[in-house]
Protein backbone atom coordinates (compact mmCIF):
# COMPACT_ATOMS: atom_id res chain seq x y z
CA UNK A 1 0.00 0.00 0.00
CA UNK A 2 1.11 3.15 -1.11
CA UNK A 3 1.96 5.23 1.88
CA UNK A 4 -0.56 8.49 2.24
CA UNK A 5 0.70 12.19 3.50
CA UNK A 6 -0.54 14.80 4.03
CA UNK A 7 0.68 18.77 3.36
CA UNK A 8 -1.02 21.40 5.71
CA UNK A 9 0.29 25.04 4.61
CA UNK A 10 -1.70 27.73 3.79
CA UNK A 11 1.06 28.92 1.51
CA UNK A 12 0.51 28.32 -2.18
CA UNK A 13 4.10 28.41 -3.36
CA UNK A 14 5.17 26.36 -0.48
CA UNK A 15 2.86 23.71 -1.11
CA UNK A 16 3.84 23.39 -5.02
CA UNK A 17 6.96 23.28 -4.04
CA UNK A 18 6.65 20.68 -1.52
CA UNK A 19 4.09 18.49 -3.60
CA UNK A 20 6.76 18.85 -6.20
CA UNK A 21 9.65 17.50 -4.05
CA UNK A 22 7.50 14.26 -2.90
CA UNK A 23 6.48 13.48 -6.61
CA UNK A 24 10.19 13.57 -7.32
CA UNK A 25 10.80 11.15 -4.55
CA UNK A 26 7.87 8.84 -4.89
CA UNK A 27 5.72 10.14 -3.21
CA UNK A 28 1.90 10.29 -4.57
CA UNK A 29 -0.69 9.79 -2.34
CA UNK A 30 -0.72 13.51 -1.39
CA UNK A 31 -3.55 15.23 0.21
CA UNK A 32 -3.40 19.05 0.98
CA UNK A 33 -4.97 21.30 3.81
CA UNK A 34 -4.32 25.00 3.80
CA UNK A 35 -6.17 25.27 7.15
CA UNK A 36 -6.14 23.47 10.73
CA UNK A 37 -9.77 22.90 10.02
CA UNK A 38 -9.46 21.64 7.04
CA UNK A 39 -6.61 19.15 7.94
CA UNK A 40 -8.46 18.11 10.96
CA UNK A 41 -11.46 16.82 8.86
CA UNK A 42 -8.70 15.44 6.41
CA UNK A 43 -6.97 13.61 9.10
CA UNK A 44 -10.52 11.92 10.21
CA UNK A 45 -11.66 11.19 7.13
CA UNK A 46 -8.42 9.20 6.30
CA UNK A 47 -5.65 8.87 8.58
CA UNK A 48 -2.64 9.41 7.03
CA UNK A 49 0.85 8.04 7.49
CA UNK A 50 2.84 11.02 7.63
CA UNK A 51 1.57 14.79 8.16
CA UNK A 52 3.47 17.59 6.87
CA UNK A 53 2.34 20.44 9.40
CA UNK A 54 3.14 24.26 8.98
CA UNK A 55 3.19 26.10 11.83
CA UNK A 56 1.39 28.88 11.36
CA UNK A 57 -2.21 28.73 9.15
CA UNK A 58 -4.77 31.48 9.13
CA UNK A 59 -6.46 29.86 11.61
CA UNK A 60 -4.25 28.67 14.28
CA UNK A 61 -0.68 30.33 14.80
CA UNK A 62 0.28 28.81 17.51
CA UNK A 63 1.20 24.78 18.32
CA UNK A 64 -2.35 24.23 19.07
CA UNK A 65 -2.99 22.01 16.35
CA UNK A 66 -0.34 19.61 16.51
CA UNK A 67 -0.64 19.04 20.80
CA UNK A 68 -4.60 18.18 19.16
CA UNK A 69 -3.70 15.88 16.66
CA UNK A 70 -1.07 13.97 18.94
CA UNK A 71 -3.60 13.97 21.99
CA UNK A 72 -5.98 12.48 19.21
CA UNK A 73 -3.26 10.55 17.70
CA UNK A 74 -0.29 9.60 20.09
CA UNK A 75 1.46 7.43 17.54
CA UNK A 76 1.20 10.18 14.29
CA UNK A 77 4.17 10.98 12.83
CA UNK A 78 3.97 14.86 11.96
CA UNK A 79 7.32 16.43 10.70
CA UNK A 80 7.04 20.37 11.45
CA UNK A 81 7.76 22.98 8.53
CA UNK A 82 9.06 26.14 10.05
CA UNK A 83 9.78 29.44 7.92
CA UNK A 84 13.59 30.67 9.42
CA UNK A 85 13.29 32.19 12.79
CA UNK A 86 11.11 30.04 14.33
CA UNK A 87 13.55 28.24 16.30
CA UNK A 88 12.50 28.53 19.72
CA UNK A 89 8.60 27.09 18.41
CA UNK A 90 10.42 23.92 16.71
CA UNK A 91 12.07 23.23 20.52
CA UNK A 92 8.56 23.54 21.68
CA UNK A 93 7.32 20.99 18.73
CA UNK A 94 9.87 18.43 19.43
CA UNK A 95 9.46 18.61 22.78
CA UNK A 96 5.23 17.46 22.25
CA UNK A 97 6.22 14.85 20.01
CA UNK A 98 7.03 16.33 16.44
CA UNK A 99 9.49 13.69 15.05
CA UNK A 100 11.18 16.39 13.15
CA UNK A 101 11.35 19.84 11.51
CA UNK A 102 12.36 20.91 8.51
CA UNK A 103 13.03 24.94 7.66
CA UNK A 104 12.03 26.59 4.80
CA UNK A 105 13.40 26.38 2.07
CA UNK A 106 14.80 22.78 2.42
CA UNK A 107 17.19 21.21 0.35
CA UNK A 108 15.21 18.46 -1.54
CA UNK A 109 17.61 15.72 -0.43
CA UNK A 110 17.66 15.82 3.20
CA UNK A 111 13.87 16.39 3.05
CA UNK A 112 13.56 13.37 1.28
CA UNK A 113 15.70 11.30 3.46
CA UNK A 114 13.74 12.91 6.66
CA UNK A 115 10.40 11.68 5.39
CA UNK A 116 11.77 8.39 4.68
CA UNK A 117 13.39 7.90 7.83
CA UNK A 118 10.25 9.01 9.92
CA UNK A 119 8.16 6.65 7.85
CA UNK A 120 10.35 4.26 8.63
CA UNK A 121 10.10 4.53 12.33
Amino acid sequence: MEESILLVDDAIFARKLTRKTLDEGGYKNVREAVTAKEALEKISEERPDLILLDITLPDRKDLSLLKEILENDPEMKVIMLSAVGQELIIADAIEMGAREFVSKPFKKDEFLTMIRNVLDE
